[in-house]
């Protein structure tokens, strides 16, 4: 840290002097102007290059020795959600088919991408959006009700031996992860870029409180898939009645928690966020009930019976992680 001194300068203005190499690295000149963002905490932050353009992120990728496309896949990933605006894609000779099919499926994938430019030695991907523009609750909302569409059209598909449904839950994973990269993504490119972050409304500029809930979001859509896997195999099991029974009131009481624990969320609701702490405690010993019954079934549909039990508890858990978290940062914000 280094120190500089207040001066006073006219009637009423106060000067400090910037650091030489700071300016310089920052390719200043005289007469330039510079942004001064007042935080919260009392700090001032001086940021440079305010007239132009975010700057842009470039990643290359060199893929002569990669034959692997999933490792392929998730370099792309990578580069998309810690903030590469550009990806180039290159190669020595020529860039493989497979590369280049990997590529596009990564770009349909996502959200916001296109080709720019391809020649046989590489492939260039561009980010359209501006994340200025990035509406933190409008996209955690909707992939909340992606989550809960989810989790309701199991319990049916269950309920109905519904083989076309429970793929669909499947096929709707890709959507939820599309949403959660996203958010993961400008909310990197914000917190590199802290003038793009003061551009946002008051109530988005919590990324880390977005990014942190679309994870558990996320683990409930996995789980939600989990469910659909293990219903497909049983479909064709028979089931007791009142197994059947206790699987789907489970399902609806774990959709009640994670919405309400949503409702809490967006509502600031921090007593309602600690009466679901109390009903998610109670619920999550009836699934360990379940999933003990389920492990004393001689039938092989028992197997998976356990499994969709386990996930339901699973998502009563993660939906109790999110209620937690609610209350610690509504802590700072309520008045008691």
């Amino acid at each position: 840290m280094e120190i500089r001194k207040i001066q006073k300068t006219g009637g009423s203005s106060y000067i400090v002097s910037l650091p030489k190499d700071w300016v310089t690295g920052n390719h200043l000149k005289e007469q330039e102007k510079v942004g001064l963002i007042p935080r919260a905490d009392g700090t001032l932050l001086i940021v440079p290059n305010i007239d132009k353009e975010y700057i842009k992120r470039e990643k290359e990728l060199k893929v002569d020795d990669i034959i692997n496309m999933d490792f392929f896949y998730r370099l792309l990933v990578g580069a998309y959600i810690t903030g590469y605006n550009i990806i180039h894609v290159t190669s020595k000779e020529r860039v493989d088919t497979n590369i280049k099919a990997t590529a596009r499926k990564f770009i349909r994938d996502a959200i916001g991408l296109e080709i720019m430019e391809e020649t046989q030695q590489s492939l260039s991907i561009k980010d359209l959006l501006n994340p200025a523009e990035m509406r933190f609750n409008t996209w955690v909302e909707r992939l909340s009700k992606l989550v809960i569409t989810q989790l309701e059209d199991i319990s049916l598909a269950i309920e109905k031996k519904d083989e076309q449904l429970t793929r669909e839950v499947i096929a709707r994973d890709a959507e939820v992860k599309r949403i959660h990269w996203l958010i993961l993504r400008q909310h990197n490119i914000l917190q590199r870029n802290l003038l793009l972050s003061e551009q946002l409304q008051e109530g988005e500029k919590q990324g880390a409180n977005f990014t942190l809930i679309t994870r558990i979001i996320e683990s409930l859509g996995d789980h939600a898939v989990r469910m659909a896997r293990n219903n497909l195999a049983l479909i064709p099991k028979e089931v007791d009645r009142g197994t059947l029974e206790a699987i789907l009131n489970a399902g609806k009481g774990a959709k009640r928690i994670f919405k309400t624990s949503i409702d809490a969320f967006f509502n600031e609701d921090i007593y309602l966020a600690n009466q679901n702490l109390d009903a998610i405690k109670k619920f999550v010993i009836t699934c360990e009930k379940l999933e003990n019954e389920a492990l004393e079934l001689d039938t092989k549909a028992g197997f998976h019976i356990g499994y969709i039990a386990e996930s339901i508890r699973r998502i009563g858990e993660y939906s109790g992680d999110l209620a937690e978290y609610i209350i610690n940062y509504l802590t700072d914000k309520s008045k008691f």
